[in-house]
């Protein structure tokens, strides 16, 4: 399985695209603790992840996981983890926005002078998924 693992700090955003986990089953034990030890053994060998660990899960069916791994406690060389799902999270992405562009879109959102659009396979821009709902509920549709 493809992890893609950002950094910063002591919070890591681990990315898995929809095509890299197709048989993935978010309301199975079984696949979620395989899907935990993918990625928590490479965070603990390649980064030195130790302690306390607060996990945030955000699926999407059009993009795939995000998981937010956030290493609040260092102690021993154990994990621990708490986990948080967010399932069938609803994510945007930041547009650059133009009018001759609005047939592309589905729904079209303004908020704090950025434009934001539902995320449907544009994998080339910057993706909100933890505080997307406040942007649909505070911001204006356009579209």
């Amino acid at each position: 399985m493809a992890l893609i693992i950002s950094r910063n700090g002591d919070l890591f955003i681990i990315k898995i695209y929809k095509d890299n986990i197709q048989n993935f089953d978010m309301y199975d034990t079984d696949s979620i603790l395989e899907l935990f030890k993918s990625f928590l053994v490479k965070l603990k060998d390649k980064y030195k992840v130790s302690g306390l660990c607060c996990i945030d899960v955000y699926a999407n069916e059009y993009f795939g996981i995000i998981i937010e791994v956030n290493n609040i406690y260092k102690y021993d060389d154990e994990i621990d983890i708490k986990v948080s799902f967010h399932i069938d999270s609803f994510f945007l992405v930041e547009i650059n926005f133009d009018i001759d562009d609005m047939d592309n879109y589905d729904e079209i959102y303004y908020y704090n002078g950025k434009y934001y659009a539902n995320y449907k396979n544009i994998c080339d821009s910057n993706i909100i998924y933890d505080g997307s709902l406040e942007i649909v509920n505070k911001g204006i549709r356009i579209k």
